[in-house]
């Protein structure tokens, strides 16, 4: 089905989301920071981005930020999954197509990653990989 790529710190959501996610017939990939999640998403190209807000080495409003401007994943669904107070004011802020506050139903995230799965994405053409930036 699709590849989802999860930018997560805590390792136990980010099991979590993994188990969930390959449950329902996805491939997996997996970051622990902003910064390892953006060089995974130009070099991978997943279908769907999973992020958390707070994170070390780049939060997940800079990696969102920096996805949104990069043209070769500017248009990857992205899902904000975050404890933040201000979650809906950040991640509508940084181009996040949905968020949800953790914690989270598993109803409700299963519903939200289909409905973005579902979503018809424009193409894009793949480019240099060599010219990619290091950092958001």
């Amino acid at each position: 089905m699709a590849r989802i790529l999860i930018i997560e710190d805590a390792e136990d959501i980010r099991l979590l989301l993994v188990d969930l996610l390959e449950s329902m017939g996805h491939s997996t990939l997996e970051a622990r920071d902003g910064l390892f999640g953006v060089q995974m998403a130009l070099s991978e190209r997943p279908d769907l981005i999973i992020s958390d807000l707070m994170m070390p080495a780049a939060s997940g409003e800079s990696a969102l930020q920096f996805i949104r401007g990069t043209p070769q994943i500017a248009h990857t669904p992205v899902l904000v999954l975050s404890a933040h107070s201000d979650i809906r004011r950040i991640a509508t802020d940084a181009g996040a197509d949905a968020w949800l506050s953790k914690p989270v139903e598993i109803r409700h995230l299963r519903e939200k990653i289909e409905q973005l799965l579902a979503k018809p994405r424009p193409e894009v053409l793949p480019s240099d990989k060599s010219a990619a930036p290091h950092t958001p």
